[in-house]
């Protein structure tokens, strides 16, 4: 039997019980009722899907809403409003939902959430989500004691890490606790004090409230002149407006109806090619493709495509990925340093296309 949990973090509208049966739901819709709550089977999944309407609840108090859906592995409560709402189906759609609550209508929402935690509380379950924390030195502290791999006294300034994880830019030894300095991704000198996170990544406490992560071989003292003056500002043209305008170059030239396997596939070597000289400490490089990552269909041409990679510290992460809404994305989760090996491979790759179609007409 799996563990009793539930996942209800303090920034969310969300409730969901892992393992909980019809019998534990029944007990909060019980709660909700005795708190005004009018709870009914969702309407919608009524008249659209029927065959599920005894799976789906909805629910409202005053301005206040929630549905809810009971599943195999658990339920989930989730909780919005209709007063102030951004997406055109209505506020369950809405992104950061507790922030976009009216005043009123979130007091009612957090003292109901306290209400039905208290009950899972009873019924033995403990809440998964992260806690909430005032200092970035306690939300650090949790992060690296609540890690998988943590290992008592992993905080502590004489904890000893594996020299290829703790060296900094100039070669020297990493401790917990001391005071480093890097550059962010304007060239603006930045210190902190640093905690090993995992693999060559660094927790760094800027002040008080915040915090950031920087890799190993980016920390430095400043034992030079040099460290000290600012970087010149670069103008080249950073590599997100440069996604932006290769964007717009596709949509204007190309489709996704001319596309077969043969031009993915060479995307794909292009991508290869430019990862092979970018930075080696990320050392990043193509994950082999499956059959589900591309399909084309004989008459329409390309439908999606992804072109993911693989990295010193993480795998199976976005390179380009041909969306089936036709958006592209180029590496969502990289800096812009980072977007470089992309962005080339597909300009390269637009510069071919071209050509070949020039060839065939």
């Amino acid at each position: 039997m799996g563990k009793k949990t539930y996942y209800a973090d303090v920034n969310d509208t969300d409730i969901t019980v892992n393992n909980g049966k019809k019998d534990l739901l029944d007990k909060v819709f019980k709660l909700l009722e005795s708190r005004g709550f009018k709870i009914q089977t969702d309407q919608r999944i009524l008249k659209e899907h029927p065959i599920l309407a005894d799976t789906h609840w909805e629910g409202s108090k005053g301005d206040l809403q929630f549905k809810s859906h009971i599943y195999p592995a658990g339920f989930d409560i989730k909780f919005f409003q209709e007063v102030v709402a951004e997406n055109r189906y209505g506020g369950y759609y809405d992104f950061d939902k507790l922030e976009k609550m009216p005043y009123l209508i979130k007091c009612e929402f957090l003292i109901t959430s306290k209400h039905i935690c208290s009950l899972l509380e009873s019924e033995g379950y403990s809440n998964r989500a992260e806690p909430s924390f005032k200092y970035a030195l306690d939300k650090v502290m949790y992060k690296i004691k609540s890690c998988w791999h943590y290992k008592e006294g992993k905080e502590l300034p004489n904890y000893e890490f594996p020299s290829y994880n703790a060296k900094d830019r100039d070669d020297k030894q990493i401790y917990n606790g001391q005071t480093k300095y890097f550059r962010d991704r304007k060239g603006r000198l930045k210190r902190g004090i640093v905690y090993h996170n995992i693999n060559n990544m660094w927790w760094v406490i800027l002040n008080k409230k915040d915090y950031t992560n920087v890799g190993a071989y980016e920390l430095f003292d400043l034992t030079t002149r040099e460290d000290r003056i600012p970087k010149i500002y670069n103008r080249e043209i950073p590599y997100r407006v440069k996604v932006e305008k290769a964007r717009s170059r596709f949509n204007k030239e190309f489709s996704y109806s001319m596309l077969k396997e043969i031009h993915i596939n060479y995307l794909r070597l292009l991508v290869s090619q430019e990862l092979i000289d970018h930075d080696k400490e990320i050392n990043m490089s193509l994950k082999t493709p499956l059959k589900k990552d591309t399909a084309i269909l004989k008459t329409k041409g390309l439908k999606y495509a992804a072109i993911n990679v693989n990295g010193s510290y993480f795998s199976n992460r976005e390179g380009i990925t041909f969306n089936q809404d036709g958006f592209i994305g180029f590496a969502g989760w990289a800096s812009g340093y980072n977007l470089k090996p992309f962005v080339d491979a597909f300009e390269k790759w637009m510069d071919w296309l071209q050509e070949t179609s020039k060839q065939v007409a």
